[in-house]
């Protein structure tokens, strides 16, 4: 609403007039431009640019007057009155603060000035996210709300600056970005045209520097790169592997042959002419940026993010470890002094010795640095995370009075070591990202931060939140300081409707419930179904119920502003949904085939492949039908490069479904406790085909959801106490039996109890004891006491899965990490006090749940005491990458640590817990007084009396399954695509596969197609594949022997299972595969971490072959594998085991990046054989492996696609 006096800067009709200096920068004339473009998007105004100061404005016109302080003459152009406000954007010795600039109004002009050049476009695209244009316009597709006019209060004023002074991304592992370059751009790679688009987005989040993309081209390769960085003022630097802005992977060799060198390494140890050549190497990347704003990175590591090659000092024999290190850290050191020359000889002394230079202690290198090495005082050290989103370590006290000060690498995204890798959508919550971001700045990391954003989309949140925690790291109050500010005023600023509030409280929820697993590491069995509840469709629900939710705002929001919420918000969520879903469904199918329910089995599976078919449509969608395909090629997780997602959850389908037969599964003896859950759960299933009737018998203290009725895929029956026996029963302690039997004859019985409540005579709060345990929150204690030396901070959403985390803060957090035995002294005026209620006596087992803080230079350590008795120290081997349960934690989101308590009675007791290192930090604590259950998350929170009335524990109420409500309107916004639309292609590797590195290496492929069904259910609802096996020896026929993995499952002469030796504990069993029209089965040795050495003890695969034509024969298998614990196998022929010059493997597996998840033909083996009969056993190297066929040829031609594969005949008579 309009006010008198009010300054009405743009109007429907009028004129804009922005005024500004020819002698203005590149950059602010860029950004101009720009601004004048917005304005006509925002407004039917008409823009006019200028350079003439000092015209009057009439009534009909308003100006815009951009100016740069340190642009020749601009003072001049300020009149005198508003001298004063520039007061604002200069520091204590009167100059410009970096990049700060001033909004001003005065009389009928509105004023940007910048100190410099960059604070005048921070200034202008300032104005235009104002103005309505938000900085993801082109790279989420945020529309422009159209204004009549545009208002600012008269006495409005804006003085801004950054924190961190350099802010920028790095365009890593980028290949999805590539692809999208080359279907959308002239360029045919990351070019001018997509860089052009990225700077204008970092200048609009007020960014203001690049590490480019490595992997699929080199930045100086095409000369506009540099050219239009400069231009818009965009600062250019390099990562930790490529020094002096080369980009080594693509640009040493082709350099070399330009040049005309050969035999040259990239080693520095090599003197003489090939250290000269790599010097001019450097030297003349050197010259081609010597006219830019660049950041040069110093030091040294090998091509392609290898380490330190230094082949003089490795081979010198005369060298101890301790030599070899001194003398790699001298000639680093040589190697940053060589980079600095030609700094001054290139730039000239002065500007040589100005150039903002960083060096990146980083793997390998990080233990030179620690070793010894020298780094110049004006070099800037950037810190690094462990590539996990938790910081490894923070400069120490001499290390944060650097002239170079301190910067920080941080990711979001990254390519890892094999089953590792996140590159599909961060998950990692913005709590956890600005807690870091809060110690890094507490800790001096003050001068670079760079965020490591993978191919840019679709980490779209995570990019701004942290470059605008950047801007204002150092800021008391500011939007990114209270993530649920910040994720609302985010919403609310590209989007109608204030959803905000609703959308911070969904994405809160998903990235805490999302981060504990991501979707990229799920592997089978992650959440347990029967511990402590269903704890994997609890998180299933919850994760459906925030997808559902960010669906309804979808469905809320205007047309035209659907594609970017879908880009910004929603398809993280539907897709986290989606892959969780067809995990936990094939988790279910293999447990009901353990328990015997076959129809469930198949059931379950068909689940499984229908939200795995969603996935799909919806990355359909994103890549060829939204914004009509603008975004094809940029989403495509999988597919490689980067590796692919998970693919494909191993379910367990039916083999035999015969007559109708009740089953029952239920989880221990029912007893009910006062303060314990209200419900308990059986479940009943069918084991055979069609449905069975079943009756429950109870005693009349008891309530079940269903008395009677029919049971065929799975019917939940929950049993609790009568609402008015509640009080009686728990005074008596009740007991009794339920009885439940089935038409087929079946009897099964529970017994239950309803323990005696216990006399709690105590006034004050605890957390009292139920089921066997007491789970308390870190964030429910009843006291926290800080004192000057520390304090306990709460973190919200940082909590394993949902709530908060209790960080500990010590004012001399350093100094302490040193210390340990006698000398340590526990800061006992500083703890976190929780109070228990025990109704047994023992010694008691204790879980901590810990999130994730490391310390490689220290320790991290807390400290517990129980009522008066001395505190123990609990320390973690975890303090770095790699070390103690690092890469467990990293997958799940923190580690839990276990201690004894001491034996107590029951009764009230308290436990307080101490900080010993910084920032060590807590989510949960559980004592069991009963065994412990396996499971992810472990009990919900126990019960709470406050000292007057009871919090009753969580419960784990089995809700209804999952509507598929909006599941019609998805279908038909996804477009049903056809099944080859989304079939993947078949992937190869040939007998000469590993003779050239192929572990980053794209695959061969070719389109597959789809078989007809092979294994089916019939109409009477029974099944029995084995009767489609065949019988009889496998025949070579034309020099080709093709097999089905799972004909070994009949157990006959001529094809059998073997299981491990001596206990035959494991065997090869079923699973799905996506072959014979995906109803197809493969062969696994079923769980995670097992290795055979010996493959004579190992489980294995047998089939009598007869083979007509001798030869060599080329043994490929239809396999896959997930990562390097499941990438192998043995062969042998006849009972003798093949040599391994015989396989075609390396990196002692099968393992690739590019096939991992997916199913594909490998060449594995060749072996020689003789006219006769055969046996070919796949023996088992490493569990997890699956194998769906086997297909010897003579040949080295490819394997057949499904609709093409013709099984060997079957000799049933044996006979010639």
């Amino acid at each position: 609403m309009e006010r008198d006096g009010d300054f009405v800067l743009l109007e429907t009709g009028k004129k804009v007039r922005i005024t500004y200096s020819e002698k203005e920068n590149s950059a602010v004339k860029c950004a101009v431009s720009k601004l004048a473009e917005d304005i006509r998007k925002v407004c039917d105004c008409n823009v006019e640019l200028g350079s003439s100061f000092g015209n009057s404005v009439s009534e009909n016109e308003t100006e815009i007057i951009i100016i740069t302080m340190d642009t020749p003459c601009s003072l001049q152009n300020i009149p005198e009155e508003m001298l004063p406000a520039l007061e604002r954007i200069m520091d204590g010795q009167g100059k410009g603060r970096w990049e700060a600039y001033l909004h001003q109004i005065y009389g009928s002009s509105f004023y940007i000035v910048g100190a410099d050049r960059r604070g005048t476009v921070f200034g202008i695209y300032d104005l235009s996210e104002q103005l309505g244009i938000s900085p993801w316009y082109f790279w989420a597709d945020v529309p422009v709300r159209k204004k009549e006019r545009f208002i600012f209060s008269k006495d409005y004023s804006k003085a801004d600056w950054p924190d961190v002074p350099y802010r920028g991304i790095f365009l890593n592992d980028e290949e999805e970005l590539e692809a999208w370059s080359k279907l959308h751009t002239e360029d045919d790679t990351i070019g001018p045209v997509t860089y052009a688009h990225i700077f204008e987005l970092l200048l609009r989040l007020k960014a203001n520097y690049i590490w480019p993309a490595m992997h699929v081209n080199y930045f100086n390769g095409d000369p506009e790169n540099g050219k239009l960085a400069e231009k818009m003022g965009i600062i250019v630097g390099t990562s930790h592997c490529d020094m002096l802005l080369r980009s080594n992977q693509n640009e040493w060799t082709p350099w070399l042959k330009k040049k005309g060198y050969e035999n040259i390494r990239y080693d520095y140890s090599l003197p003489d002419k090939n250290r000269e050549i790599i010097k001019e190497y450097w030297a003349e990347s050197v010259e081609m940026n010597q006219d830019y704003e660049v950041c040069y990175t110093v030091g040294m590591r090998g091509i392609h993010d290898s380490g330190f090659v230094t082949e003089t000092i490795d081979q010198d024999a005369s060298l101890t470890p301790q030599e070899r290190t001194e003398k790699k850290i001298k000639l680093l050191e040589k190697v940053i002094c060589d980079q600095r020359q030609i700094l001054t000889e290139v730039l000239g002394e002065d500007k040589g010795k100005k150039a903002v230079q960083t060096f990146i202690p980083y793997k390998e290198v990080l233990d030179l640095y620690d070793g010894g090495l020298q780094i110049p005082e004006d070099v800037t050290l950037i810190w690094v995370d462990d590539n996990f989103g938790y910081m490894r370590r923070y400069p120490q006290k001499e290390e944060r009075k650097r002239r170079g000060g301190n910067g920080l690498y941080y990711h979001s995204s990254y390519w890892a070591s094999p089953g590792m890798s996140y590159l599909f959508f961060n998950s990692i919550p913005l709590a956890q990202t600005g807690n870091e971001l809060k110690k890094c700045w507490e800790q001096g990391i003050r001068k670079m931060w760079v965020l490591n954003v993978g191919a840019l989309k679709p980490l779209e949140i995570d990019t701004e939140f942290f470059l605008r925690y950047g801007w204002e790291a150092g800021r008391k109050e500011g939007e990114t300081k209270d993530v649920s500010q910040f994720i609302s005023c985010w919403i609310n600023r590209n989007f109608s409707g204030d959803f905000g509030v609703a959308a911070a409280d969904i994405y809160n929820r998903f990235a805490q419930l999302n981060n504990v697993c991501k979707p990229e590491h799920l592997q089978s069995d992650k959440f347990s179904q029967a511990a402590y509840g269903n704890e994997a469709k609890r998180r299933l629900d919850s994760l459906k119920e925030l997808s559902d939710r960010a669906g309804e705002i979808y469905q809320c929001l205007p047309a035209e502003e659907r594609d970017a919420f879908f880009e910004l918000f929603l398809m993280k969520l539907q897709a986290s949904y989606y892959i969780n879903a067809s995990f936990y469904y094939a988790d279910r199918s293999r447990l009901f085939w353990e328990w015997g329910g076959m129809q469930a089995a198949d059931e379950y599976l068909e689940k499984s492949r229908q939200m795995d078919r969603r996935k799909q449509e919806l990355l359909y969608y994103y890549n060829h039908v939204m914004q009509n395909g603008k975004w094809e090629g940029i989403l495509t997780p999988e597919s490689f490069t980067p590796p692919p997602t998970v693919l494909y959850p191993a379910a367990k389908p039916a083999l035999v479904i015969g007559a109708a037969s009740l089953g029952a599964m239920w989880e221990d003896k029912f007893i009910f406790h006062p303060h314990g859950s209200k419900e308990k759960t059986i479940i009943l299933y069918n084991k055979g085909c069609g449905t069975v009737g079943f009756r429950a018998e109870i005693p009349d203290w008891l309530e079940i959801s269903e008395k009677e009725g029919r049971a065929a895929v799975e019917k939940m029956l929950s049993v609790h106490i009568r609402e008015s026996e509640r009080a009686a029963s728990f005074a008596k302690g009740r007991t009794g039996k339920i009885v439940i039997t089935g038409e087929d004859g079946g009897r099964f019985e529970i017994e239950v109890q309803a323990l005696k409540e216990a006399a709690y005579s105590y006034t004050e709060p605890f957390y009292a004891e139920a089921d066997g345990c007491i789970s308390i929150p870190a964030e429910g204690y009843a006291e926290s006491v800080c004192s000057k030396e520390a304090c306990w901070r709460k973190i919200k959403h940082l909590g394993r899965g949902w709530g908060s985390a209790m960080e500990a803060f010590l004012e001399a957090g350093e100094d302490m990490a040193a210390v340990s035995g006698e000398n340590l002294k526990i800061m006992d005026s500083c703890y976190l006090d929780y109070s228990f209620f025990l109704e047994s006596s023992g010694a008691f087992l204790l879980e901590i749940h810990r999130f994730l803080t490391l310390n490689p230079v220290g320790k991290v350590r807390f400290a517990i005491g129980v009522d008066n008795g001395r505190p123990v120290i609990i320390e973690t081997k975890t303090v770095d990458e790699w070390k103690g349960s690092w890469k467990e934690a990293v997958m799940n989101d923190g580690e839990k640590l276990y201690t004894m308590l001491p034996w107590l009675p029951a009764g009230l007791h308290r436990l307080k817990i101490y900080p010993v290192d910084q920032y060590v930090t807590l989510h949960k604590l559980v004592i069991y007084t009963r065994r412990r259950k396996e499971s992810n998350f472990g009990p919900l929170e126990s019960a709470f009396f406050d000292g007057t009335k009871w919090k009753e524990a969580e419960d784990d109420r089995m809700p209804e399954s999952a509507r598929e409500v909006q599941a019609a309107f998805w279908r038909e916004l996804y477009g049903s695509p056809a099944d080859k639309e989304l079939l993947l292609p078949m992937l190869y590797a040939a007998p000469d596969f590993w003779k050239t590195e192929r572990l980053y290496a794209r695959s061969d492929e070719k389109e597959n197609r789809l078989g007809n069904i092979k294994y089916r259910t019939r109409a009477d609802g029974t099944k029995d594949v084995f009767q489609e096996f065949g019988n009889g020896l496998f025949e070579e026929q034309d020099g080709v022997v093709a097999i089905e993995a799972e004909y070994a499952l009949e157990n006959s002469e001529n094809a059998y299972l073997t299981p491990s030796v001596p206990n035959g504990k494991y065997c090869w069993s079923h699973t799905q595969s996506e072959t014979d029209g995906r109803s197809g089965l493969a062969m696994m040795i079923e769980g995670r971490g097992r290795y055979w050495e010996n493959p004579q003890e190992a489980p294995g695969m047998h089939y009598r072959i007869r083979i007509r034509d001798a030869g060599n024969y080329f043994v490929w298998l239809l396999m896959k594998f997930e990562d390097t614990d499941s990438d192998s196998c043995y062969f042998a022929l006849d009972g003798m085991v093949l040599d391994a010059e015989r396989t075609f493997s390396s990196h002692g597996g099968f393992f690739t990046y590019s096939m991992k998840q997916r199913w594909h033909w490998r060449a594995a083996a060749v072996m020689e054989m003789d006219a006769g009969v055969h046996v070919l056993s796949v023996i088992g190297r490493k569990s997890g492996l699956r194998i769906d066929r086997i297909y010897l040829t003579r040949e080295k031609d490819w394997p057949p696609v499904d609709a093409d594969w013709r099984e060997s005949k079957r000799n049933k008579d044996n006979l010639e």
